[in-house]
Formats: C-alpha cells, sequence, structure tokens
C-alpha cells in the first residue's frame, strides 16, 4: 500500500514504514465506481433492450400474421366444406372476415377493371387505373362493411341477440361460397364461357346484396318487429346504396372521359 502523506509504499500492516502514518487499505477496484461511468452502463442497457425490442416486435408481428393466416386457412376450409356452419362465426373470426371482404373486393374490382379496358372507348381514353381499380376496390368494401352495418341494425330491431363484431364474421363467413362462385365464373368467363358466368356472377352479387343479410336475419328467432318488414326495408336501402355507388363509378368515368376530349381541342 502507498502512504498517502509521503508516498512510500509499504508491505501490509497498518503504519507506514517511513513515516509511521496510519494507511488506509486500498479499496477494491470492482467497488470504485467512476463518474457517469454508471449512467453510461444504463444508456448501454437501454440501448441493448431497444436493440433487442426491435427484433421482438418484428417477431411479434410475423407470428400474427402466421396466426392469422392458419385462422383464415382454417375459416375457409371449413365453410368451403360445410356453409352451414357460417352461423357459428363470432368475434374471432372478424380478421377472417374482413381477409375476405378484401378478396371479394379484389375479385369484383379486376373484372370491373378487364371489362372496363375491354370496352373499345375511341378517342376518350382508357379510363385510369383509380377510377377502374382502386376506386372500385375500396367502394366495395365500404359497401360490404355497410350492408353488415345495416344487417346488425335489423338484429336489433328484431330483438336478437347479436354485437356488431359477430355480425361482421357471419357475414363475411356466408359470404365464403358467393366467394368461390365468383372466382369460377371469373375463370368461365376467361376460356369463352360468358353465359354461365354471367349466371355465376349474378347469383354472387345477388349473395353479396341480398342473401347474406337474409341467412343471417333468420338464424335467431325475432321478439321484435316483423323480420319480413326489416327485410323488405334492408333490401330496398342495400339497392339504393349499390345503385348510388355504381352511379359514382360511371358518373366518374364519363367526367374523366370528357376531361380527355376537351383536352384534345
Amino acid at each position: 500500500m502507498q502512504c498517502s502523506l509521503c508516498g512510500q509504499y509499504s508491505e501490509e500492516g497498518e503504519f507506514c514504514t517511513n513515516c509511521g502514518a496510519q494507511l488506509v487499505p486500498d479499496q477494491i477496484n470492482t467497488d470504485l465506481e467512476v463518474p457517469g461511468q454508471k449512467d453510461n452502463d444504463d444508456a448501454t442497457n437501454e440501448n441493448v433492450g431497444q436493440e433487442s425490442e426491435t427484433p421482438n416486435s418484428s417477431n411479434e408481428f410475423v407470428e400474427k400474421l402466421k396466426h392469422d393466416a392458419i385462422n383464415f386457412g382454417h375459416f375457409f376450409m371449413t365453410l368451403v366444406k360445410n356453409p352451414n356452419e357460417a352461423k357459428k362465426a363470432n368475434d374471432s373470426d372478424i380478421v377472417s372476415a374482413i381477409i375476405t371482404f378484401v378478396l371479394f373486393s379484389l375479385l369484383l374490382s379486376l373484372s370491373y377493371h378487364f371489362v372496363l379496358n375491354a370496352i373499345p372507348v375511341g378517342f376518350f381514353g382508357n379510363a385510369s387505373l383509380f377510377d377502374s381499380f382502386i376506386l372500385p376496390f375500396i367502394t366495395f368494401i365500404l359497401l360490404q362493411i355497410l350492408i353488415a352495418g345495416l344487417t346488425f341494425a335489423g338484429t336489433k330491431l328484431s330483438i336478437q341477440a347479436a354485437t356488431f363484431r359477430s355480425t361482421i364474421a357471419k357475414y363475411g363467413a356466408y359470404l365464403i361460397p358467393f366467394l368461390l362462385l365468383y372466382a369460377a365464373g371469373l375463370i368461365l368467363f376467361f376460356i369463352g364461357l360468358s353465359a354461365l358466368a354471367g349466371i355465376l356472377f349474378l347469383i354472387s352479387i345477388l349473395g353479396l346484396l341480398l342473401l347474406v343479410p337474409t341467412f343471417i336475419l333468420l338464424e335467431q328467432p325475432s321478439e321484435g318487429s316483423d323480420r319480413i318488414y326489416i327485410l323488405l326495408g334492408l333490401y330496398i336501402i342495400v339497392i339504393l346504396a349499390f345503385a348510388l355507388f355504381s352511379q359514382s363509378f360511371i358518373n366518374s368515368i364519363i367526367g374523366n372521359m370528357m376531361d380527355t376530349m376537351f383536352r384534345g381541342f
């Protein structure tokens, strides 16, 4: 140890061999704390924690996607084999129902896009991608949510035990057979069987607009308003909504064509 008075190094003992001053034992290095070291260590640990959280968050997101994909696969295959199982859909199936909405909207928008671009429009020019695909895609999703919401309102008027989430789930579940019919119609259309494809398209659209709400409202006994009147009112509102959406498509396309025409002069 080194004497704090004269600086002489001495062997182990209580007093300095040079000046006789009492020696103070050195503190163990591990007990020494450099000023600011604790803060640096905390900051380092925090950075390590943040770095470890990023992979964990990514892994959780990937795992959630896998979980939702597996659930949808089970949801889809169950309803393909037995469509009547749609009546058992509940709040936990809402993600699978929304995926069904997206897939149906995608098919509807793609067919709308192909048909629209197959029509010769001369010097008016073809409709833009936004008008022929993106706008219909968004609109069809909103239309399905609107119909599901109207169906939920119908269940409340008939005093049935239902929640908005469960109604969304049931609507998506009952859509699966009509989604398959529409996909089959597209295949028939591309191989040249247009008449048969048109029949499948018509059944699919009727299922989307009218049949699925009917299935949901007829599941449970009604203790409120008569379901016949509820369904008639629902049909009228849904058909009007579909007509308004269709008119908005047509107006948008015609407006763009007119703009293109006038820019040419």
